[in-house]
């Protein structure tokens, strides 16, 4: 007996709805945030260290470098703020059709990208 399985899977023809995109987006951000933590609790433990340590982190904060570190972790922590949202009304019951939960993951898209745009007009 023949098994018909696939053999050799091209990935690239697969195409995702916006609701898969939304979900592993989530995770993904997920993980960077846990980086992020770490980053800012040792920005947060230098300059509460000495007097020097907050003129360094004050120093920081004004290259362009550590802008674009607070702006990737406050994207981050937006989108997966957002989509947390989400999935909470999707445990409840709510947007769990393909059509609704399609839609919700677009409007998640859209509002993340304007609050970006606004956090990076804020920072610079």
């Amino acid at each position: 007996m023949k098994k018909k399985r696939p053999v050799n899977i091209d990935l690239t023809t697969i195409k995702m709805h916006p609701a898969a995109n939304a979900s592993i987006l989530h995770r993904v951000s997920g993980v960077i945030m846990v980086f992020a933590i770490g980053i800012l609790l040792l920005t947060l433990s230098t300059s509460l260290s000495s007097a020097e340590g907050f003129a360094t982190i004050q120093g920081y904060l004004d290259g362009i470098f550590f802008k674009f570190i607070i702006f990737g972790c406050l994207s981050a922590l937006t989108f997966h703020v957002l989509a947390g949202v989400r999935h909470l009304f999707m445990d409840l019951g709510h947007f769990e059709e393909l059509d609704s939960g399609n839609m919700t993951a677009k409007l998640i898209f859209v509002l993340w990208l304007a609050i970006s745009v606004a956090v990076g007009v804020w920072l610079w």
